[in-house]
């Protein structure tokens, strides 16, 4: 980089892979985002299972093995990444949506073929189970087609994801494998620079246990000498639980307000939760549920996880979200407490609601999304104590599927004593399943009223 602020500026940006609250809150409307409905070949369909039997639920869980978000995706992560992000898509994409191609049929048709994976020969009668008893009795069994899992369950579990409703994709694996790389452009400092390299596994040998983990390439500086990786998650999980519940032990980041694709947001960055630091990556236990509409987790941690190659630090913590996200609103409230003798990054205390609404639930002219933030809270370093505050407002304008416009506003202020701006814009393409290219122009606003414009480039390829 050439100077030291060149790379202060670069680990910033740096973030991680993300199960984005704006990909729930937009898709909420259809199930066909996320499988394939058993109404298809059978007339008499899904029977509406009781609350704690469901397994349709609008937060992170549903599309990654996190809990929480991030990492590795699940069948129906995969699913929803093949049938609804892309331009063109390696899924069939929900019939809701198909008006808003930009590509003619027949060229869809023809990549479709090309990207898909389909099963090794012909699979005899229904593929599409609607109840674990056809599932016991072999409907969907030999729709396996997933690159990236292998090995199956012989039998399943009612809150297991089941063969056949996500098309040719291993539902319920026992080794999954994914991948996150992005790289960028800043026109800060002029840099291209890898701004994400992270690697993800898990290992389900039996039902409602999981161990999953994730290598990070070390984006930041750490404290002292350590290797050029560090586990940003590595935990054994009990799941597949009435009411989509969990409980997990190990290295995680705990949950604390709206995950967002751009880690520079200071509803991040103020309150530790940046996933390109090591540092706040913590080792602890939590536990959360998501039955449907309603969630809730909570977590107690220490703030050293230098046993997965985090950088150290001390003392405890704790987190805490709940709230409730529908097919077109969401809102939720979370907490966080960490105690550190006031060392390292200090003590801190704060809390904030989160909230998001996706008017195209109900008028499908209007595909916009709009996700908002409000987060406080106090730090004290020493005997230096501040009053971190940040807000956000993000809206999504879906143009065509796989095109897409942003707009964020970020007001923020560390220490009461000056507010900061910084309002963007960003088009997003994602042209096949896998690719997302992103740029986004920004004008940040000092206390003195001075403009900075910005700009950033960057490629997100995942599996």
């Amino acid at each position: 980089m050439g100077d030291d602020g060149g790379a202060a500026v670069i680990a910033l940006l740096l973030g991680s892979a993300l199960a984005l609250p704006l990909y729930a809150q937009r898709s909420g409307r259809t199930c066909g985002n996320c499988h394939v409905s058993p109404t298809l070949e059978d007339p008499d369909g899904w029977e509406n299972p009781e609350l704690m039997e469901r397994k349709c639920t609008m937060t992170c869980l549903s599309c990654h093995v996190d809990p929480t978000g991030g990492g590795l995706r699940n069948a129906s992560g995969r699913y929803f990444g093949g049938s609804t992000l892309g331009m063109v898509g390696s899924r069939e994409r929900s019939y809701s949506d198909v008006d808003r191609d930009l590509l003619t049929p027949g060229v869809i048709w023809t990549w479709r073929v090309k990207l898909s994976n389909p099963p090794k020969g012909e699979v005899d009668g229904r593929t599409v189970p609607s109840d674990r008893a056809e599932v016991e009795a072999g409907v969907g069994q030999g729709q396996t087609g997933n690159t990236y899992a292998m090995g199956r369950h012989r039998k399943t579990t009612d809150m297991a994801f089941w063969d056949g409703r996500y098309g040719s994709l291993a539902a319920d694996p026992v080794v999954q494998v994914g991948g996150d790389v992005r790289f960028a452009w800043y026109s800060g400092t002029g840099a291209f620079f890898p701004m994400q390299l992270d690697l993800h596994g898990a290992v389900h040998p039996v039902h409602h246990l999981t161990v999953a983990a994730t290598a990070a390439g070390r984006q930041t500086g750490p404290t002292g000498p350590s290797s050029p990786v560090y586990m940003r998650r590595a935990y054994a999980m009990l799941h597949e639980l009435p009411g989509m519940s969990w409980a997990r032990a190990g290295a995680f980041q705990p949950a604390f307000g709206t995950l967002l694709d751009d880690h520079t947001a200071a509803v991040r960055t103020l309150f530790e939760m940046d996933g390109s630091k090591s540092v706040n990556t913590v080792t602890g236990v939590e536990v959360g549920t998501a039955p449907n509409y309603p969630f809730a987790s909570v977590s107690v941690f220490a703030n050293d996880a230098s046993w997965a190659g985090s950088d150290p630090d001390t003392g405890w913590g704790a987190a805490a979200q709940a709230g409730w996200r529908d097919l077109a609103w969401s809102l939720t409230g979370h907490a966080m407490v960490r105690r550190r003798q006031r060392l390292g990054q200090g003590d801190l205390l704060a809390a904030g609601i989160g909230w998001g609404l996706s008017p195209r639930q109900t008028w499908e002219g209007v595909p916009v999304t709009w996700l908002g933030e409000v987060s406080a809270g106090r730090r004290d370093v020493g005997d230096r104590t501040s009053y971190p505050a940040a807000a956000m407002s993000e809206l999504s304008f879906l143009l065509r599927n796989g095109i897409v416009l942003k707009s964020r506003s970020d007001v923020w202020t560390e220490d009461l004593a000056s507010i900061q701006q910084r309002h963007g814009l960003a088009l997003q393409v994602t042209p096949l399943p896998g690719i997302t290219l992103e740029a986004t122009g920004r004008m940040l606003v000092t206390p003195k009223g001075t403009l900075r414009p910005d700009a950033l480039l960057q490629t997100h390829l995942w599996f």
